[in-house]
Formats: structure tokens, C-alpha cells, sequence
């Protein structure tokens, strides 16, 4: 029984082996490169309702938990998404909404205070497309890798 799991994990290995081989880029990349969080007049009803949502780690990478919040009237415009943790602080140090103070405070230190866009805080870019809101995971990693630097000849 132990012989026909190996041999079906090694097959499986192979199949995407071959499948992967056939790609012409250096650089694989599993998954998309963003995240369908929902339709924007649903999710923007209910953060208005209950507050904005928290995202476990979408990306797969266990250090990028996320914050989608909405905010005014159009369910086209007004989101923003960010870290759900200060940068210096571990993972479970979420930033708590505060509906009455509209502002969020860090978990692990009242004190800490966020706006309510999470402006200052490392941010996703948020479209909404057709209806519904999309979160850019990589935007930052592929405006650094088109970046150039050019230097005149002397």
C-alpha cells in the first residue's frame, strides 16, 4: 500500500514537472497576483455595517494578514487595504478598529494609532473591476522590478 502512495506522489511530481517545463520565463510565480476580495456593494454594505474586514494571509506567505476598508457613500471608490499589523510588531498585534473614535489602535499598544484609510501604514492598491474589489499583493514587487536606472556616458 506504501509503494502504490510513493509511486502515485512521484507521477504527480512529474506531471507538473512537464507541465511547468513548457514556460519561458525564469521567474515562476504560483498564484495570482491578486485577490478577488468580493463585490465592492456587498463588502462595502457590510464594512459599513461591521466594521473592516481582517484577511489571513492571502498571499500564502504567513507575514502579509490584511485590512480591506471602505469608506464613504460609492461602493466604486474609497477602499483602501494594508498591513493588519505595525511593521515592527508581530503578526497577532492587529490593528483593532475603533468605530467611534473611526481610527484604528494597535492590539498590543493602545497608544499606537492609525488612520482610518490606513494612510502611513504599508498599503495594497485596491481597483474595482466590474463590480468587484481587487487587491494588487505584488504591486510594489513589479513596479521595483521595471524600475531602471540609466547613468550618461563620460
Amino acid at each position: 500500500m506504501a509503494l502504490v502512495g510513493v509511486v502515485v506522489l512521484f507521477g504527480t511530481l512529474g506531471l507538473v514537472s512537464v507541465a511547468l517545463s513548457g514556460r519561458n520565463s525564469p521567474d515562476l510565480q504560483l498564484g495570482d497576483q491578486t485577490f478577488t476580495a468580493g463585490r465592492a456593494a456587498t463588502l462595502a454594505e457590510r464594512i459599513a455595517e461591521s466594521g473592516p474586514y481582517l484577511f489571513a494571509d492571502v498571499s500564502g506567505r504567513k507575514d502579509r494578514d490584511m485590512i480591506l476598508q471602505h469608506q464613504g457613500d460609492d461602493p466604486e471608490t474609497g477602499w483602501s487595504a494594508f498591513l493588519a499589523a505595525p511593521i515592527d510588531e508581530p503578526r497577532d498585534c492587529t490593528w483593532d478598529w475603533q468605530p467611534d473614535e473611526q481610527i484604528f489602535r494597535a492590539k498590543c499598544d493602545p497608544d499606537r494609532t492609525a488612520p482610518a484609510d490606513g494612510e502611513g501604514l504599508t498599503q495594497f492598491e485596491v481597483t474595482v473591476i466590474d463590480g468587484k474589489v481587487d487587491v494588487d499583493l505584488n504591486a510594489d514587487a513589479r513596479d521595483e522590478a521595471t524600475t531602471t536606472t540609466s547613468t550618461a556616458a563620460g
